[in-house]
């Protein structure tokens, strides 16, 4: 990763509280064997299927870890609506900036855009639910 370039962790499946700690261990001996301490970093949702409580749990603490405190979430409506919805249901949006995708995060980061971006919108596009490239 060069300088200026923000990490992404590209999800996929189901995130609850059977795998969340996985991430987690992931997520903790990377920051553990970096250099420097991540200022920004992103978790694209796009393929991702469904989130309960332990992963927003995860989120929010990763928030207040010292190894990374600002992580921002792309494509929340995953492959469809429930994981947008459950983010929007626990206000994960008002602690962490939550973006429609992974190119509008990276612009919104390129060009210094505020810390919590307007509302993302639940609804599926054209009426259908997204699957997977």
């Amino acid at each position: 990763m060069g300088a200026g370039e923000v990490p992404v962790l590209k999800l996929s499946g189901e995130f609850d509280y059977e795998n969340v700690p996985e991430i987690e261990r992931f997520l903790r001996r990377h920051w553990a064997r970096s250099s420097s301490r991540i200022a920004t970093w992103l978790l694209d949702l796009a393929r991702v299927e469904l989130v309960d409580s332990a992963f927003v749990g995860l989120v929010v603490s990763l928030v207040a870890s010292p190894a990374c405190r600002s992580p921002r979430v792309a494509d929340p409506r995953g492959l469809g609506v429930t994981c947008g919805a459950t983010l929007a249901l626990v206000g994960l949006p008002n602690l962490v900036p939550v973006y429609e995708t992974l190119d509008a995060a990276l612009e919104a980061l390129s060009v210094g855009a505020p810390l919590i971006p307007p509302p993302f919108d639940l609804a599926p596009s054209a009426g259908a639910r997204r699957t997977a490239p």
